[in-house]
């Protein structure tokens, strides 16, 4: 499948639509919707959408027809091909561009407003087990971005429950979905390898513009200091790095920078340690045979005892028993 041929396939009326063009009433075109779709929850299932085996799916959102509020238990990224989207997403009026991004988070409420025969949205729906940590490990060392996804999606923060990626002008991120979109809806030999290869490039190409809306926005509460500096910094002496230590080389008040962390990121200073930590940690129980408690002195952990126990706490299981179902 071409670009052009995606973009007449995307544009192609389905029967659905062709009926809720021609309805007036919102009664009638709930009606309709329901006669098609047979939704009677809030709730979507992960079941009814995704298909057996399958950690990823893609589909194009019905025009012409409002969604009332409901979450869903599943991951869904969404992507404006065409047109606008308008959601309140909860209780928060968000407008969304072509070409821009959004995630939300699991068991997030949402609703979208009336949608014309330009306004082509595409839902990607994932599994909370598509982002395991081999997708997560290639991603920018797996600490930042690691950082990213743990908040927005596996700790569900309030504050973080959805996510814009203000991506309407990065001609980088239509290319790439675009690239997606043909493979998956028309699928050749290797198309779903294709496809994750080409969605670890789309999620780097999304933190490289989350990252730089975190360095705008919060710049001048960090007094001219870079985000991503500081992430920067404690990447590179996580073992050793202090609250104290690292607001001293940037020369800000410990409990100041403190609380300003906790405020961008949604987690504390040690917070933040223990996610690189624990990376690094995973990195190295996938990828040799060097014994856990090398492993935890390596990472910065002196004491195995508490290793273990903020492992588990974290993944649920013990290090060995990670290494063992991830070699």
């Amino acid at each position: 499948m071409t670009e052009l041929e995606l973009d007449v396939f995307l544009r192609t009326y389905t029967p659905v639509e062709r009926r809720l063009e021609d309805c007036d009433k919102l009664d009638d075109k709930e009606a309709i919707q329901q006669e098609y779709f047979g939704l009677h929850s809030d709730f979507l299932d992960e079941a009814l959408f995704i298909p057996p085996g399958q950690d990823i799916s893609f589909s194009v959102h019905t025009r012409f027809s409002p969604v009332n509020s409901h979450r869903h238990s599943f991951i869904e990224l969404i992507y404006i091909y065409s047109g606008e989207c308008r959601q309140t997403i909860n209780n928060n009026k968000v407008s969304m561009k072509k070409g821009e991004l959004c995630i939300l988070d699991m068991n997030t409420f949402h609703s979208i407003e009336d949608t014309g025969k330009d306004d082509i949205i595409i839902n990607c729906l994932m599994r909370k087990s598509y982002f395991d940590w081999a997708f997560l490990s290639r991603l920018s060392g797996n600490d930042i971005f690691s950082s990213f996804l743990t908040q927005a999606i596996y700790e569900n923060k309030h504050s973080n429950d959805y996510i814009i990626i203000h991506s309407g002008d990065n001609d980088k991120i239509s290319r790439i979905m675009n690239a997606i979109l043909c493979e998956y809806f028309d699928k050749q030999p290797c198309s779903d390898e294709i496809i994750n290869s080409y969605m670890v490039i789309l999620f780097a190409e999304m933190l490289r513009m989350y990252k730089g809306d975190v360095n705008e926005k919060n710049y001048s509460a960090l007094k001219n200091t870079k985000f991503t500096d500081i992430i920067h910094f404690l990447q590179e002496n996580y073992k050793t790095a202090t609250l104290e230590a690292t607001a001293r080389h940037f020369n800000f008040n410990a409990n100041y920078l403190g609380k300003i962390l906790k405020k961008i990121t949604g987690s504390t200073f040690m917070d933040l340690i223990h996610q690189i930590r624990l990376s690094q940690a995973c990195i190295l129980l996938r990828n040799s045979e060097v014994s856990v408690q090398t492993i935890a002195n390596q990472v910065g952990y002196e004491n195995i005892n508490f290793f273990y126990r903020i492992f588990k706490r974290k993944f649920n299981c013990t290090p060995a028993e990670y290494r063992r179902t991830r070699q």
